[in-house]
């Protein structure tokens, strides 16, 4: 059996266990069993890999980028609305940080020195907010997904 169904049957598997377990109520525990099952596929792949078996990279790389967007929706749900002008430096950054777990480590320290001034920059705009023209900027930060 190639990689692909035999990931599929696996994965499926995890995400019914996940949702038994859900259903059992498991102590006060929540959690999410798509946001579970795709948590262990990377990181039991990543393992994998480490242990010297070739594993895709790019089916790693797909799975973490579906936690990177999960765990950003989680953030934009339950953090407070002034926070979501921080959208964009999340996105950028978890999405450095999924290339440099995937293997990848050309232009690391460039990305790094970026990545530091983007927070910079943003935080500064969410610190001075408060002053007229700085508040726009970040009215149109916060609305860069609402409004299209």
């Amino acid at each position: 059996m190639s990689a692909l169904p035999l990931f599929i049957l696996a994965t499926t598997a995890i995400f019914l266990t996940a949702l038994f377990a859900h259903s059992l109520g498991l102590g006060r525990l929540k959690f999410c069993a798509v946001c579970v099952t795709v948590g262990l596929a990377w990181l039991s792949l990543l393992a994998i890999r480490l242990f010297g078996y070739a594993v895709d990279p790019v089916l790693i790389g797909i799975l973490m980028g579906e936690s990177v967007v999960g765990l950003y929706y989680l953030i934009e749900k339950r953090a407070p609305a002034a926070w979501q002008i921080f959208r964009w430096p999340y996105i950028i950054t978890m999405t450095v940080v999924v290339y440099l777990i995937a293997g990848a480590r050309s232009g690391a320290w460039p990305a790094v020195w970026l990545l530091a001034l983007i927070w910079i920059i943003w935080g500064a705009v969410f610190a001075l907010r408060k002053y007229p023209s700085i508040k726009k900027i970040a009215e149109r930060l916060i609305a860069c997904c609402r409004d299209w």
